[in-house]
């Protein structure tokens, strides 16, 4: 949260807390609506809390011990063979790019405090980016907003884009299983799509989630949400052909890490 290297010192952890909590001060959001205000508050604790660690030496050696705790790495999957030349394309919701490798494990230690800091990311990468979008409530959800796109003088104003983001400990078939239900109740009015971000410190293999997402959907009779699956870790991000380009967007000035 406060970008700074492990083994930084007390007076780097000083100045960068300094910068980031100035960011959200009350008078720098006033002017945003009261979704924003409260997205920017929320944020301004949970820089305080990594403050306020940081800058304990037992509290520190408590959480750098607990960040590098963590069950052992499962074993590899297997792979399915290749499929033979002149199979048909995969079919929608299939992810083009590559799967990571190896299977990253299942994390634990700290959990909680990583998924605050995502949603915090991820909330201020929203402000950033789709400035314009508004919050509203969706059950089973840690996030959700609607994105209002401008319209240009010279081109036809984008769709609006229901947005919505669930934290879970670790992206795989479970964990698409589980959100795809509420992912298809997701109505937002104005909203001409719905997409699904689902955010984890570790992901399955990309086959494995492209075959979890094509089981939903043909259970679901060829419908369902555009679903992202993202690793918060360094939020790499497998994107399905239809994925709108707010959410691509979102996830690259994540990706880029600009403060």
């Amino acid at each position: 949260m406060l970008s700074v290297a492990q083994d930084a010192p007390s007076d780097e952890i000083k100045k960068a807390f300094r910068r980031e909590i100035a960011r959200y001060h009350p008078d720098k959001v006033q002017h945003l609506g009261p979704e924003f205000q409260d997205m920017a508050a929320g944020i301004a604790a949970d820089l305080t809390e990594a403050y306020r660690v940081l800058m304990d030496p037992a509290l520190r050696a408590k959480y750098d011990q607990e960040m590098r705790a963590g069950p052992a790495p499962l074993p590899p999957r297997p792979r399915p063979p290749a499929p033979p030349p002149g199979s048909p394309p995969p079919p929608a919701g299939a992810f083009t790019e590559p799967a990571p490798t190896p299977t990253p494990p299942r994390p634990t230690a700290g959990l909680e405090f990583v998924k605050r800091a995502a949603l915090s990311r991820i909330r201020e990468a929203i402000h950033d980016v789709l400035a314009s979008a508004e919050a509203f409530q969706a059950r089973d959800f840690d996030v959700a907003v609607i994105t209002k796109p401008k319209k240009g003088l010279f081109k036809k104003a984008e769709e609006s884009v229901c947005l919505a983001v669930r934290f879970v400990p670790f992206v795989d078939s479970e964990a698409i299983a589980a959100v795809w239900g509420p992912a298809s109740k997701l109505r937002a009015p104005g909203a001409d799509e719905c997409a699904v971000i689902l955010l984890g410190p570790g992901l399955a293999p990309a086959r494995d989630l492209s075959a979890a997402v094509s089981e939903q959907r043909r259970k679901a009779r060829a419908t369902g949400p555009v679903l992202v699956p993202v690793d918060v870790r360094d939020w790499e991000a497998l994107f399905p052909p239809e994925t709108p380009g707010a959410v691509r967007s979102l996830i690259q000035r994540l990706k880029d890490g600009k403060q």
